[in-house]
């Protein structure tokens, strides 16, 4: 099947933008994005995932990675992988004057926890339901995935 960038679903909105190629290409076993930062944008508070790896490979612009062990800044063509279950916290964010560009490809598994070291909280997805805890096991919000498991 082919996808036209024209056709794609886009989301988001200033200063992160996406589009669902692999939602829009019916793919179920992994999840896979372009996403854009504007300057001074950001992905996701860091986080890792016990049951999720991760892969990002830069396309346009600097992007900024932070981990455990500091900043990196990626240019078009760097990669940054984060293998499943290793507590390695990490986010995207774009420090740079313009825009920039990546693809993030993800697993798609129905039963995960999500660790969000920087404000104590945890996600659990299990099946079709998911709920935030603090660290301490306080339920703060719950509720059912809007997509099929995996998907959100």
């Amino acid at each position: 099947m082919i996808i036209r960038k024209a056709n794609v679903r886009a989301g988001g909105a200033e200063p992160q933008t996406w589009r669902y190629y692999s939602d829009d290409g019916g793919l179920t076993q992994f999840g896979a994005y372009v996403e854009t930062l504007q300057p001074g944008g950001g992905s996701s508070e860091r986080h890792w995932h016990e049951q999720e790896d991760e892969f990002l490979l830069v396309l346009a612009g600097q992007v900024t990675v932070i981990e455990e062990s500091g900043t990196s800044v990626l240019e078009p063509g760097d990669a940054a992988c984060w293998p499943a279950g290793v507590a390695n916290a990490h986010r995207v964010v774009n420090r740079s004057d313009a825009p920039c560009t990546y693809v993030i490809v993800g697993t798609r598994v129905t039963h995960d926890v999500c660790h969000y070291p920087d404000t104590g909280r945890v996600l659990h997805t299990e099946g079709e339901q998911w709920r935030i805890e603090k660290t301490d096991g306080t339920v703060l919000k719950s509720g059912r995935c809007k997509s099929p498991p995996g998907r959100d």
